[in-house]
């Protein structure tokens, strides 16, 4: 792999990372928590693997139509995910994440 093309996906990556920081903090905090259901997990799982890969249903050089399975799909699996996690555990990785609490 080129310099170009490693520099160019570290990017990409990092810009997915960014719009949904604290959401994806809480999806870590998920996958690790044993207290998640099953389900959450592997939908969380499948998003993060998916925010994490270089591939891409639809490839990014073509115009336009290349980030539109990024701009539904990454937010639609946050959506999800954050949906099967239940409630109480929602509040408390998010208390986490200001700084409410120390640690998960």
């Amino acid at each position: 792999m080129g310099l170009f093309k490693t520099v160019r996906r570290v990017t990409t990556l990092s810009a997915r990372l960014s719009r949904f920081r604290g959401q994806i903090e809480m999806m870590i905090g998920g996958v690790r928590d044993p207290r998640v259901p099953l389900v959450a997990k592997l939908v969380m799982l499948a998003t993060l693997a998916y925010v994490a890969s270089p591939v891409d249903i639809i490839p990014d050089f073509l115009p336009f139509v290349g980030h539109l399975d990024d701009v539904i799909l990454i937010p639609v699996g946050v959506a999800v995910a954050l949906a099967l996690l239940p409630h109480p555990l929602r509040l408390e990785y998010n208390a986490a994440r200001t700084g409410a609490i120390r640690a998960i």
